[in-house]
């Protein structure tokens, strides 16, 4: 392993086809490296995938979120890997023209992915909402409660079964079918997600409205979704893909 000062520490989020993932991971790379004077944040980088301490052969994508040089923190990140056993995965390349619609288009395919799961995992109603990963354990959630209840199992029983509160159990027994869907349904919003995306990465500042009027007119003013309904699913978007505004 070389001295602190013959790296710098990445730290970057993963960005699968399901979308940016939650967990912040730790990398390395060397002062030889061609891309060690400009690798920044929001640079796109070639590494590999890890879980935990579970390290892969897998080439995966990153998006940077912070990069350090200085040599006390670098020094106490790579001693580190003394410590776990385990090395920093390395960054192997900053990929100077990444395509971004490309990554949007599997995020969107991915999304029909989980509507087919949806559809085909679960009975009722909920088989027909196009749901998302989170909506979809909600909806297996309220699905095994009423199932259960009907199976003459008690609220208590119920609530140890499923690892959840009492009250969470009577709120999904007191909930409809009708008002949990409306609940979890399908926002209107996500048709316009494309295009969402390419303008908060394009400006990190940009405004809300700007979005808006600037779908808008892309769609001759007919878009399916109401501005307050639209400036929620904007905010998700940021937060889901740590887009902060500069």
């Amino acid at each position: 392993m070389g001295s602190e000062v013959d790296y710098k520490i990445v730290q970057g989020y993963y960005l699968l086809g399901g979308g940016q993932e939650a967990n912040k991971y730790e990398f390395k790379i060397y002062r030889g490296h061609p891309d060690f004077e400009r690798i920044t944040v929001d640079s796109v980088c070639w590494t590999f995938y890890q879980a935990e301490d579970i390290l892969t052969p897998i080439p995966a994508i990153i998006r940077v979120k912070g990069v350090f040089s200085e040599r006390n923190i670098v020094r106490v990140k790579l001693a580190k890997e003394q410590q776990r056993g385990y090395p920093i995965l390395p960054i192997v390349k900053v990929i100077d023209d990444f395509d971004f619609e490309l990554l949007e288009y599997m995020f969107a395919v991915h999304n029909r992915f989980q509507s087919d799961l949806s559809r085909l995992g679960y009975d009722g109603a909920a088989k027909k909402q196009e749901l998302g990963t989170q909506n979809i354990e909600k909806a297996k959630l309220y699905h095994d409660v009423h199932r259960l209840k009907s199976e003459g199992k008690s609220i208590s029983e119920i609530a140890r079964l499923q690892g959840i509160a009492r009250n969470t159990v009577k709120k999904h027994l007191k909930a409809s079918t009708r008002e949990f869907l409306s609940e979890i349904s399908y926002d209107s919003s996500q048709e316009y997600q494309r295009d969402i995306i390419e303008h908060l990465y394009a400006d990190h500042g940009v405004s809300i409205r700007h979005i808006y009027n600037e779908v808008q007119k892309k769609y001759d003013n007919n878009i399916k979704v109401g501005y307050r309904q639209f400036a929620r699913y904007v905010k998700k978007l940021r937060e889901k893909h740590k887009i902060e505004k500069d």
